[in-house]
């Protein structure tokens, strides 16, 4: 009868809903499995590429008379677009370098090392570090594309004469400190990032004449612009002060002292972008 029927029509759309239910059911397996194993292959991605990293950063501190000299680099993610370097340059002068590649990740850390090639193969035999610099932005304007670009503060030190020359692309400022804590000089900016144009002419500053007690700070921007509660900037006025409350420890100690008040300063927020700093005592 028709009471029949109806049944048999809701018990054959029960059975469909619940093959729907279940074709749903293993499509849903299927896709949680497979974004767990691009989830893993990413991490292991990034952990190949931050071990190659880790490798290309200086394995320790240059050990010169009358200097007190040390550098590090806490990157935001498995592998950072930041990088330091202590490196010979012609002429027996000691190359200081700081640089940061624009995104995080790995093309960052890839471009980073590339860099890190054309600086060290160019100061072999150019002593000026605006000759450095040149040379190496002729080289990464071929490569890099037109969304990137990669910012370097590149500083020579004659240890015997004591004196710092520097060239900085579109680097966010460097700061020597007297004696006393007050900030000096400021290392500005010479030129636009390197990568940007082909064209560009580098130009070193005068040397810079050094003291005994002085300090010299470089940092990429992941210090100054390090955020806290409130979106407020971690700033410069707060690296100053750590550099003064600490003064008396060793380079070293200064450099993990800013990552630490940085991390503080953070309350517990995911660390944004690249923390990277070399600090160098006049002894």
């Amino acid at each position: 009868d028709g009471s029949e029927v109806l049944l048999e029509l809701a018990f054959n759309e029960l059975e469909l809903g619940g093959e729907r239910f279940f074709v749903a059911f293993i499509r849903d397996i299927t896709e949680r499995e497979r974004n767990r194993r691009e989830l893993l292959e990413h991490a292991e991605q990034f952990r190949v590429a931050r071990e190659i990293q880790q490798h290309l950063f200086p394995k320790a501190p240059p050990q010169l008379p009358g200097f007190d000299i040390a550098g590090a680099s806490f990157p935001a993610t498995a592998a950072g677009g930041d990088y330091f370097d202590f490196m010979p340059m012609a002429d027996n002068g000691l190359g200081l370098v700081v640089g940061d590649v624009t995104g995080h990740g790995i093309g960052p850390a890839l471009l980073m090392a590339e860099t890190r090639a054309y600086v060290r193969i160019a100061a072999l035999n150019r002593a000026e570090p605006a000759d450095v610099l040149t040379r190496t932005n002729v080289a990464l304007a071929e490569d890099i594309g037109s969304e990137r670009y990669v910012t370097l503060f590149l500083g020579r030190l004659d240890a015997g004469a004591r004196r710092l020359s520097y060239v900085s692309a579109g680097h966010p400022p460097g700061y020597v400190l007297a004696a006393d804590g007050a900030v000096r000089q400021e290392l500005r900016r010479t030129g636009v990032p390197l990568g940007m144009r082909a064209s560009t002419q580098y130009r070193s500053l005068p040397p810079i004449e050094l003291h005994p007690g002085e300090i010299v700070v470089l940092l990429t921007d992941g210090i100054e612009e390090a955020l806290g509660p409130g979106e407020e900037m971690f700033g410069t006025e707060r690296i100053f002060s750590v550099i003064r409350a600490n003064r008396e420890r060793t380079a070293a100690q200064i450099v993990d002292a800013l990552y630490l008040a940085v991390r503080e300063f953070g309350r517990g927020i995911e660390q944004q972008d690249d923390v990277t700093a070399i600090v160098m005592k006049v002894l």
